[in-house]
């Protein structure tokens, strides 16, 4: 007389795990990159806006710096943007051009972004 099988085999179980594992690391793998994507995606606004603010700050302040690099920081939401500006002549006179380069860091390992300005002469 046969005896009924009950439960399941090692080998079942080891492949239900195996499974189970592969797609667990699917799963991490996927949210590591949506977290880095997300935290890109923060580094982005966080320079975006601070640029807008310093380009803001130049022109109501009339800002025209008697050197062509100039650094400092900016306190925007609660964080600090390190910025260095570049300035260059565009053959326009009372006209410069200024590359502004922001950091989240003031030892410029975090960049936040690489942007453009025009600064004109008060």
């Amino acid at each position: 007389m046969k005896r009924r099988q009950r439960g399941f085999t090692l080998l079942e179980v080891s492949v239900a795990l195996g499974i189970a594992a592969v797609l667990a690391v699917i799963t991490s793998q996927v949210l590591r990159q949506r977290l880095a994507v997300q935290d890109g995606v923060q580094q982005h606004r966080l320079g975006a806006l601070c640029a807008r603010e310093l380009q803001a700050r130049f022109a109501v302040e009339q800002y025209w710096p008697g050197s062509n690099r100039t650094v400092g920081e900016l306190h925007q939401g609660g964080q600090v943007c390190h910025w260095d500006l570049q300035l260059r002549n565009t053959g326009v006179r009372d006209l410069r051009r200024g590359e502004l380069r922001l950091f989240a860091d003031r030892d410029q390992r975090v960049p936040l972004g690489l942007y453009t300005l025009f600064l004109e002469r008060p």
